[in-house]
């Protein structure tokens, strides 16, 4: 029921970034208006993911510990997990790039780009509002793109997966360990910026 109900959201958003997004030759006439109803689409679709990646981490309780026995059982099906499938189907779907990424990678699929990078290294900055997306149009190969970024704060929940090492329950810091050789996503704090979650919409045909 869960999926059905993402999955009709994330559709509605398409629809509308889509009519926008084809419409943008016209924008260019009246102010960028229609650039400014992209940017706050753009927005809303991350939010959706976010979203659903709050609730995953907050019902990791629920999800590893068997209503039973009581014991614990880490089935690895964490936000950032979640967040992945959701972003490469809604991608695949879509044409329009959906990512989640950091400076400090736990899966090395997820590495930022250029553009990335320079605005993650901006909501690190202790001046950036909290919780302002970035976004401006740019030209790739010769076609314009809209491009938006909004940041990722590590919430209470988040830190049973990115608090340091030593305070990581044994299963889950085996599991990542197995998984993520090269995890460098440990020793985050309540309130620390943990990456970002960046949407690419082509602005023509």
């Amino acid at each position: 029921m869960y999926s059905r109900l993402i999955k009709s959201s994330f559709s509605m958003l398409v629809i509308s970034i889509s009519v926008i997004s084809n419409n943008y030759t016209f924008a260019q006439d009246i102010g960028n208006d229609n650039v400014k109803c992209l940017q706050r689409l753009a927005d809303s679709t991350i939010n959706m993911l976010v979203a659903t990646r709050n609730v995953i981490a907050k019902n990791q309780d629920l999800i590893n510990i068997d209503p039973v026995t009581g014991n614990y059982y880490f089935k690895g099906f964490v936000p950032a997990l979640v967040g992945s499938e959701i972003a490469n189907d809604f991608s695949l779907m879509t044409g329009y790039k959906l990512k989640q990424t950091s400076v400090k990678l736990r899966n090395l699929n997820n590495k930022p780009d250029e553009w990335e990078k320079k605005i993650l290294n901006k909501f690190e900055l202790s001046k950036y509002p909290k919780g302002t997306g970035f976004g401006e149009i740019l030209e790739t190969d010769g076609r314009k793109i809209y491009r938006y970024m909004k940041p990722i704060y590590v919430e209470k929940a988040c830190l049973k997966c990115h608090t340091s090492k030593d305070k990581t329950r044994p299963e889950i810091r085996k599991f990542l360990e197995r998984k993520y050789p090269y995890d460098q996503a440990f020793g985050y704090k309540e309130g620390d910026v943990r990456g970002g979650i960046s949407i690419i919409v082509p602005l023509e045909n």
